[in-house]
């Protein structure tokens, strides 16, 4: 059976920022037509989304996430509109450029189960753009079964990595109980590859970088171009993953950047990747 899996990081609603919430929506569907048009092209199984903006001054939805300026949700209601049916399970972290409440979502084909978010970071302040908060979820696959993803986006190595790093492998570890056969962390780590951070999670074998099986020559092509926000003082690295738990019965086939005006146009400040599993 396969099995494919976009990630990306949406930037925040900061490829048209406007001071007015609803003309930069208005900008921005372009951008939502254009990752809806390749979800749908592509057959993507499931989604996962960094950097979600949501309007701050619209109400909080229960579940979170249904508001008409979450841009995951537009992507999600637009697929939904031409008769694909996702699944979706989102939350947040803080205010990011003053305007969005800023997270991440999982979006799927299958059913979502035991859908939890919490924060790795020490600071939980809303108000702080160095807060974290990751989501996770199990995908139920037929004739699979559970996959667990842990969708995040973590701070550089000198503002917290490695305590959150920590924390996410305590908040995987106890939901092993639940009976899942693989299991993905994946999106935007700021971790550049090769760098102490990014062998933290590969050094000891634990978790297997799932673009570096495939391309090895590749190993520091970088997932954006020219300088974006957080990394204004370093050339383009590699920073967005998916790394797969080493013996889990899933097998890349397939890892190919997108969004990156060769394979589908740019819609953010990083590139994405759309990657095939094979299940067994």
């Amino acid at each position: 059976m396969a099995f494919t899996l976009l990630t990306l990081n949406l930037h925040t609603y900061q490829q048209h920022p406007r001071q007015n919430c609803f003309e930069t929506m208005h900008l921005h569907e372009r951008e939502v037509q254009i990752i809806a048009e390749a979800i749908a092209q592509q057959r993507i199984d499931a989604v996962c989304f960094q950097e979600v903006g949501e309007y701050r001054y619209d109400p909080i939805t229960r579940p979170y996430g249904e508001s008409p300026s979450n841009m995951a949700f537009r992507i999600c209601r637009r697929l939904r509109e031409w008769g694909q049916w996702f699944h979706i399970h989102q939350d947040w972290s803080h205010i990011g450029f003053q305007l969005w409440r800023e997270g991440t979502a999982i979006l799927s084909r299958y059913p979502l189960h035991h859908n939890y978010a919490a924060y790795v970071s020490h600071d939980r302040g809303k108000d702080n753009y160095m807060s974290r908060n990751v989501t996770v979820s199990c995908i139920d696959l037929p004739r699979f079964g559970l996959l667990h993803v842990a969708n995040v986006h973590l701070s550089w190595a000198h503002h917290g990595f490695h305590e959150e790093y920590a924390r996410l492998k305590q908040l995987i570890a106890s939901r092993r109980h639940f009976g899942v056969r693989g299991d993905l962390i994946v999106g935007d780590f700021n971790a550049p590859a090769g760098d102490h951070a990014y062998c933290h999670i590969v050094g000891n074998g634990e978790y297997v970088d799932q673009y570096y099986e495939l391309h090895p020559h590749r190993f520091h092509e970088p997932t954006f171009r020219g300088q974006i926000d957080g990394w204004r003082h370093s050339p383009p690295r590699r920073i967005d993953y998916i790394f797969k738990r080493n013996g889990h019965p899933l097998r890349i086939r397939e890892m190919t950047p997108i969004f990156n005006d060769e394979f589908y146009p740019t819609v953010s400040d990083h590139f994405g990747y759309l990657a095939r599993f094979e299940l067994f």
